[in-house]
C-alpha cells in the first residue's frame, strides 16, 4: 500500500511540473500544445497547386485558391499603416499558446487568433524557431494584429481590432529567374551540378526526364556534358519553389539527347524531343530518386540471409531508411501487407498484364489501401529493413502475365506525341528555348539569362 501511495504521489509531482512548463496547453484543459510532428512526404509545386500533400514550413493548411493577379501581388501588405511590429519566436518545447502567454496575451485573445487562423494554418503544429509579428494598440497595449508566414511565399495577417477578427492571406512577390547551367561529369551528376553552383535537385529531374534513354546509375561516363535551361523561384534571396527544367541538352558517350518542357493536351507539363516525340513512358525508370543499385535481377544469386543460391527477381536499391518510394506507373493496389520474407510490401496491377512490387518497406504511405488507385509518382511507402533483409533497401520487382522480368530491361513505347495540329506552336516553342541555349557562353557555369515576377502556383508560364 505504501509503495502504491508513493507511486501516485510521484506521478502527481511530474504532472505538476509538466503543467508549469505549458505541457497541457491552455489552462481550460483544451490541448493545443504540440511537439515535433511526424515527418511527411515532400511535395512539388505542382502537387501543392493541385491540392496534394504539402509540409509547408510549419503549419497544416488547405490548398490556396490562387489568382494570377500581379497587381494584387505588387500592392502594399495589409495593415500597412502599422509601423511597429514586435517579433515573437517560438522557443524550445513551446506551444503557440505558451509562447503567446509568455508575450503577455490572455487566454481569450489567443483563442481568437487560433480560430481566425484555422482556415490557413494549424497553430498547434508550430515548431521551434517559427516567427510571428505582433502589433499592439498604442492606447491599451492590447493585441491589434498578428502576422506570420504559412509558406515561403505566402503570409497571413489577422486584424483583431474589430469584434470579429479579419483574416487576409497574401502572397509575397516571387522573382522568377531563368538560368542556364553548363558542366561536365567528373564523378557524378550531383557533384557536377554543385560544381556549377546549380541546384542539385535538378539531378532528380534529369533522371526522370531522360531516364528511359540514359541509365543514370550505370551509363554516365567521365566527360559527359550537359547544358540545362531552368527556372528558379526566389523571395528575399531564398529559393521558395522547386526549380523547373525548361530545356536540356545532354551528351552521353558521344550521343546528344535533347528535351523540352511543354504543356500536353491536358494542360499538364511534359517533356518531348525536338520532333514532338514524348520522352515519357508507361513506367518510371526507378521507384526511388537517384540512389545506388546494390543487387540486380538474377536467376541465381547467393541470398545474403539464407546463404544459399536462389533466384532474385528484382532490383535492390540501397537508400537511407525512410526514403520515399514512388509508384512507377498508374495502377490498382492488389497487395498491402507483410510477410516473413518480404516484410512490408505493396503490389500494384497496371495495364497490359503488368504488375509491380515494392518490398522491405519500413511503413506504408497514408491513403494506400488494397483495391485503391494510385498514380504514377505517388508515394506508396518508405524504404525499410523489414523481412529477410541485411540493411535498408528497396527490392523492386515487375511481372508481366505472371512472369518476372528484369526492370532494367523493360522496354515500353513512348506516350502520345504532339499531335499534327499542335506541332507548329510546339516548334516555335522549341526554337525560342534553343535560342536561349545558344547564347550561353561556353565557359559559363550557372548564369541568369532573364528575370521577372513569377505567376502564382499552378498558373501557366510561356518561355
Amino acid at each position: 500500500m505504501l509503495r502504491y501511495l508513493r507511486l501516485v504521489l510521484g506521478i502527481g509531482v511530474l504532472a505538476a511540473i509538466y503543467w508549469q512548463i505549458g505541457g497541457f496547453g491552455p489552462m481550460t484543459g483544451e490541448s493545443t500544445d504540440s511537439r515535433e510532428p511526424a515527418p511527411t512526404t515532400e511535395a512539388t509545386a505542382d502537387t501543392v497547386a493541385a491540392g496534394g500533400p504539402d509540409d509547408g514550413p510549419s503549419f497544416g493548411y488547405p490548398p490556396l485558391d490562387h489568382e494570377n493577379d500581379l497587381e494584387r501581388v505588387r500592392r502594399s501588405v495589409p495593415m500597412s499603416e502599422i509601423e511597429e511590429w514586435d517579433e515573437l519566436v517560438i522557443g524550445r518545447n513551446e506551444s503557440f499558446y505558451v509562447a503567446l502567454r509568455r508575450a503577455g496575451l490572455d487566454h481569450d485573445t489567443i483563442m481568437r487568433v487560433v480560430d481566425a487562423a484555422e482556415p490557413h494554418a494549424d497553430l498547434s503544429r508550430v515548431r521551434r524557431g517559427d516567427r510571428f509579428l505582433l502589433a499592439h494598440d498604442d492606447d491599451d497595449d492590447s493585441l491589434r494584429a498578428i502576422r506570420f508566414d504559412v509558406r515561403d511565399e505566402n503570409y497571413v495577417v489577422i486584424d483583431l481590432s474589430t469584434e470579429e477578427p479579419r483574416t487576409e492571406l497574401s502572397r509575397y512577390p516571387v522573382e522568377r529567374k531563368v538560368r542556364a547551367a553548363r558542366g561536365s561529369i567528373r564523378t557524378n551528376l550531383f557533384d557536377a551540378l554543385k560544381a556549377q553552383d546549380a541546384d542539385p535537385t535538378l539531378a532528380d529531374q534529369l533522371a526522370e526526364i531522360l531516364g528511359w534513354d540514359i541509365d543514370f546509375f550505370r551509363d554516365l561516363r567521365v566527360g559527359d556534358r550537359f547544358l540545362i535551361l531552368y527556372a528558379e523561384y526566389v523571395h528575399d534571396d531564398e529559393i521558395v519553389r522547386d526549380p523547373q527544367i525548361l530545356a536540356v541538352r545532354f551528351v552521353n558517350r558521344g550521343r546528344e539527347l535533347r528535351a523540352y518542357r511543354y504543356e500536353n493536351e491536358y494542360g499538364l507539363p511534359a517533356y518531348y524531343q525536338a520532333d514532338g516525340t514524348s520522352l515519357e513512358r508507361q513506367f518510371l525508370r526507378a521507384p526511388l530518386k537517384f540512389t545506388r543499385v546494390s543487387s540486380r535481377f538474377s536467376h541465381r544469386r547467393l541470398h545474403p540471409v539464407l546463404k544459399r543460391y536462389r533466384p532474385h527477381y528484382g532490383v535492390d536499391y540501397a537508400a537511407p531508411l525512410g526514403t520515399p518510394v514512388h509508384a512507377t506507373a498508374d495502377g490498382v493496389v492488389i497487395e498491402r501487407t507483410r510477410d516473413r520474407a518480404s516484410g512490408n510490401f505493396v503490389g500494384l496491377r497496371h495495364g497490359n498484364g503488368y504488375e509491380s512490387y515494392y518490398l522491405h518497406l519500413s511503413r506504408f504511405a497514408k491513403g494506400v489501401s488494397k483495391s485503391g488507385k494510385v498514380t504514377q509518382g505517388q508515394v506508396i511507402g518508405y524504404v525499410g529493413n523489414t523481412g529477410w533483409s541485411t540493411g535498408p533497401h528497396l527490392d523492386y520487382r515487375i511481372r508481366r502475365n505472371g512472369k518476372w522480368i528484369d526492370p532494367n530491361k523493360l522496354s515500353l513505347p513512348p506516350a502520345d506525341p504532339i499531335d499534327e495540329a499542335g506541332l507548329p506552336a510546339y516548334r516555335e516553342h522549341v526554337a525560342a528555348l534553343d535560342a536561349q541555349l545558344e547564347i550561353v557562353p561556353v565557359d559559363a557555369a550557372n548564369v541568369v539569362l532573364r528575370t521577372g515576377l513569377a505567376p502564382a502556383l499552378g498558373a501557366a508560364v510561356t518561355d
